[in-house]
């Protein structure tokens, strides 16, 4: 317990304010998310149409995760983020004014050009505040904070959507808009001085051709695609995949908000530990280890429903049963994403972790776009245990990757194994 205290305490005070301010975004975005897809489902003609909108947010953020790397390298990391939210902000707004397909569909790309800005920028001052023994505890704290709102946020909107779905938008957006001042008023800039005159002369079309040069990041964002689409349909699309299968035995109490809500309570108790134990591991065996358990848990949650409700199975088996596989999943989360983080923080010039930040971002931009398109597609066809079979064994394939990409990095003495400071 003592060395935890004074691990929490060597963290810096930009990480800190983070931590506040990822919570109340959990809060915010996880009121909404559990409900979004079903609430495009009440909006438009097919399940075709709602995965088309979810994916175009991430297939706009392309672009924004690029721009916004380069942005953050250049203009700053705080300014890029408080547009970041303030953006976010507005567009959340236009929920509650516009209703059609044509519309959610402009909403969508401007919710993920915004939201791409920030997550660049954002890790980038991670990078720049501590040091490379010190990364997986920091983004693991993060993530922490995200969830502590992501365990809160799920059961706020279960009370909110029975009565108004408008409320959940505009809570949504105030709290963005909260996190935008917050970061205005109390997190300093971290951009490293010596390197912004020579960032600056850096056009767009240059850092492109930096991170193409680079083949190991370019590896580590294909890789990262497949867990990407696997963490988009867990995210979004699985509540249709529960009701294709067990409506007869859940009716309208789709049980996805409480696999949502045991995720962020997992990762609240579980994500600080856990980064601090991988710290002291190498990172390539980490990310394979997560990777597995990941791909097991995603097996599991696409079989379990079609099963249950061939067997027309007990309510609380059911649910007793998901909540397992759900917990299985989640701990592969906690153990691959801040590792993750960790290894692109390392293997990034000083001058470029924002754009390398960005760059990384892609895979999870992409894997977004895909992923909701893919699900659709099979899920209009209620073949939701085959889209969870193709992304378990692909995230399990994933993993061996990226153990071999951390070996060739060591091979050239690029990134040390992570040992414990003091």
């Amino acid at each position: 317990m003592k060395q935890l205290i004074q691990d929490l305490k060597r963290m810096d005070r930009n990480i800190w304010i983070r931590f506040i301010g990822e919570t109340l975004n959990g809060i915010a975005f996880m009121m909404l998310m559990p409900f979004f897809a079903l609430y495009l489902k009440e909006k438009v003609d097919s399940l075709v149409q709602v995965g088309v909108v979810m994916a175009v947010a991430p297939t706009v953020a392309v672009a924004g995760s690029v721009m916004g790397g380069r942005l953050a390298d250049t203009c700053g990391r705080k300014p890029i983020m408080i547009l970041s939210m303030l953006g976010n902000g507005i567009v959340m707004l236009g929920f509650l004014f516009f209703d059609s397909f044509p519309a959610y569909m402009i909403l969508s790309a401007g919710m993920g050009f915004f939201n791409s800005l920030f997550h660049p920028a954002a890790s980038a001052m991670v990078t720049d505040v501590t040091e490379s023994e010190n990364r997986t505890e920091a983004f693991g704290l993060l993530r922490m904070g995200h969830n502590i709102g992501a365990a809160i946020g799920p059961l706020i909107g279960a009370t909110i959507v029975v009565l108004s779905k408008a409320v959940i938008f505009l809570s949504a957006a105030a709290t963005l808009i909260i996190y935008s001042l917050i970061v205005l008023f109390f997190i300093r800039e971290t951009l490293p001085a010596q390197k912004q005159p020579d960032s600056q002369k850096d056009d767009f079309s240059s850092s492109l051709k930096i991170l193409l040069r680079d083949k190991v990041l370019a590896l580590f964002v294909v890789t990262g695609i497949v867990i990407s689409m696997g963490f988009s349909q867990t995210e979004g699309m699985l509540p249709l995949h529960f009701d294709n299968e067990m409506s007869h035995i859940f009716g309208k109490n789709n049980p996805f908000p409480y696999l949502m809500a045991l995720n962020g309570a997992l990762v609240v108790l579980f994500q600080f530990p856990i980064s601090r134990w991988a710290n002291a591991k190498p990172i390539g065996k980490m990310m394979l280890y997560g990777a597995l358990l990941f791909g097991i848990g995603l097996l599991a949650i696409g079989w379990l429903p079609t099963l249950f409700g061939h067997w027309n199975t007990n309510y609380i088996i059911v649910l007793s049963s998901l909540l397992l596989a759900y917990t299985v999943y989640t701990l592969g989360e906690m153990v691959m994403s801040p590792v993750q983080m960790t290894f692109v923080a390392n293997i990034a010039p000083e001058n470029l972790r924002g754009t390398y930040m960005g760059a990384s971002g892609l895979q999870w931009i992409i894997g977004g776009a895909a992923g909701p398109v893919l699900g659709g597609l099979l899920l209009e066809h209620s073949f939701g245990n085959l889209l969870f079979t193709l992304l378990g064994f692909g995230c399990i394939a994933a993993g061996m990757i990226y153990l071999s990409l951390d070996r060739r990095v060591k091979g050239k003495n690029a990134t040390p194994k992570i040992k414990r400071a003091g």
